[in-house]
């Protein structure tokens, strides 16, 4: 019964996720506003905008060119490294290796913070998208419902490594734990493509 209840969870889960994506996405993407933009795009961090200024009391903003090897790049390693590190600790649990298990997660939870660190980064500043590039407002607002849904792996992956660690769960009793490791994979899977849709392909493949 409690391996129904937590595959039930699991749905219930995965189709929230799903509901997050189109009311996030919906409102940008039925605009008139082309996909792929053909200009050049600037970014505005906010509060958190690279300010220049002179000794003649002239301001401005400067915006860093998008990499497509930096930043995000390294954000896209981290998490697929910390979906690897999961998949093995999955693993290291069904053979009842339960600190070797938590250690590994330990390991998934902080490759994925560094990664989301990298993402926040990214976009807390001003940056310069070159074309063709996705409308930047609508690849902000993917970014954010990825790294939405990687903070509620996040969650939960650490919640069940709690309980690994303290003994409630365990191969004989695993409280769905197996789940929340297939969760953080499609999670991490998400996330790649993401970058390699949606940053990498419409600069590489795009044109000019």
């Amino acid at each position: 019964m409690r391996g129904k209840t937590a595959f039930i969870g699991f749905l219930v889960l995965q189709a929230a996720m799903v509901v997050l994506w189109v009311a996030s996405i919906a409102p940008l993407a039925g605009t008139d506003t082309p996909m792929i933009s053909q200009a050049n795009q600037i970014w505005s961090g906010g509060a958190f905008s690279n300010t220049t200024g002179s000794f003649r009391g002239d301001a401005g903003v400067s915006a860093e060119k998008f990499e497509l090897f930096g930043h995000m790049l390294w954000a896209t390693l981290l998490i697929a490294a910390s979906g690897a590190a999961a998949w093995f600790a999955g693993g290291s649990f069904h053979r009842n290796r339960t600190w070797l298990s938590a250690a590994l997660s330990l390991l998934a939870l902080s490759l994925a913070a560094g990664g989301a660190y990298y993402v926040v980064t990214q976009w807390s500043g001003d940056t310069s998208f070159a074309p063709p590039m996705l409308d930047a407002p609508l690849l902000y607002m993917v970014t954010r419902t990825a790294l939405i849904q990687l903070f509620i792996g996040w969650i939960l992956l650490a919640l069940y490594t709690v309980l690994a660690i303290a003994g409630f769960s365990n191969p004989a009793k695993p409280l769905g734990f197996h789940l929340v490791e297939l969760n953080w994979l499609i999670v991490v899977i998400v996330w790649i493509v993401v970058y390699l849709g949606l940053y990498l392909a419409p600069n590489q493949f795009g044109g000019s």
